[in-house]
């Protein structure tokens, strides 16, 4: 019999785990396997090697699952389902209380184990850029997944994950569900102490790479007048501009990248050079409302949008009298619209 064939049990909640319905005796290891659809060697190899196991005994020294021993095992098998090797799986499964099980199981509802349902989980990846396609499900497992592969220092593994997502959608949905938040969850946990750095360095050099070869595979496609997508003078994030550059060359958008930290003086010395239809600036930053660059703009004298994103910018904002318009976005699939859209842009 294939190890996991059935499908999963309701998902607990949380107040299930506290009202363990046999408190004394669990559950044995054969019926865990008929309820989960895993293979009795395989729950027995996972509590050995993994040590995702039962943890009640019998007065016969019996070992019987709980109801939390059961979730923790149904999101192993969830995991190693999406390419997590066995021991980062297991590792990032007990690292979680009995609450953060639960949403992880309930947030990413589907098959506890097994091969991914192909049609249930791949969205289109039509001509219509960000629009049209359906939201990537199982999300929270994808972070969970890119997450476990970061504690294991597993470079093939992360990248096959990103490979995997962008094979699902397009990179706006991928970078929104997947990408952001697998980011913030390792900063989080390397601010806990509960990370190294070094497993934060990896998670996002990877992406960059993944994402520059999004670029590079849509090079021939890109025309027109070139976007320029930069930082604020003062600003190191910059993850969020490779998954704009990237985006942008799926929809044939030429753009010019400069970058994370680019002074005032260069990026208007930038667009007097290129005079691009548009430029993208992004401050996760706080940023002051009146700043040396909206007045060097009274040197432009042509069409230019400039389109701002993120978190710092001040409101307020005024720009000296001339063919120069500012638009705030407020989220990245609005950025991928307005810059494809805008003047002298391609319309979808």
């Amino acid at each position: 019999m294939n190890e996991m064939t059935q499908p999963p049990a309701a998902t607990p909640s949380a107040t299930e785990f506290d009202a363990d319905p046999v408190p004394r005796l669990g559950w044995p290891v054969g019926v865990v396997s008929e309820r989960l659809g895993i293979a009795a060697p395989t729950l027995r190899s996972w509590d050995r090697r993994h040590g995702v196991g039962p943890s009640l005994r019998t007065s016969g020294n019996h070992r019987r699952y709980t109801e939390l021993d059961i979730s923790r095992v149904r999101l192993m098998a969830r995991l190693t389902a999406q390419g997590v090797p066995a021991q980062s799986a297991a590792d990032s499964v007990l690292s979680m209380d009995a609450a953060a099980i639960v949403e992880h199981l309930e947030s990413s509802p589907g098959p506890a184990s097994g091969t991914p349902d192909s049609n249930r989980t791949i969205g289109a990846r039509g001509a219509g850029g960000t629009g049209g396609a359906p939201a990537l499900e199982d999300s929270a497992a994808l972070v969970e997944a890119i997450v476990a592969a970061a504690r294991a220092l597993d470079p093939r593994t992360m990248a096959q994950l990103y490979r995997q997502v962008m094979r699902r959608s397009d990179v706006g949905r991928a970078w929104v569900e997947v990408f952001a938040p697998a980011l913030r969850r390792v900063g989080d946990l390397w601010q806990e102490g509960r990370l190294g750095v070094q497993a934060e360095h990896l998670t996002s050099e990877l992406l960059q790479s993944e994402l520059r070869a999004v670029v590079r595979a849509n090079r021939l496609r890109v025309a027109g007048s070139p976007v320029v997508l930069a930082g604020a003078d003062d600003e190191q994030h910059h993850l969020p501009l490779l998954a704009l550059e990237a985006e942008l060359a799926r929809n044939g958008v030429a753009s010019l990248f400069l970058g994370p930290r680019v002074p005032a003086e260069a990026l208007v010395s930038t667009l007097r050079e290129t005079r691009p239809r548009a430029v993208f600036l992004w401050a996760s930053l706080p940023r002051q409302r009146t700043e040396a660059f909206w007045q060097h703009l009274a040197v432009v004298d042509w069409p230019l949008e400039v389109v701002i994103g993120g978190p710092g910018w001040s409101e307020g904002i005024e720009l000296p009298d001339g063919p120069v318009t500012l638009t705030r976005v407020a989220d990245f699939t609005t950025a991928v619209r307005t810059l494809v859209s805008s003047p002298g842009g391609l319309s979808r």
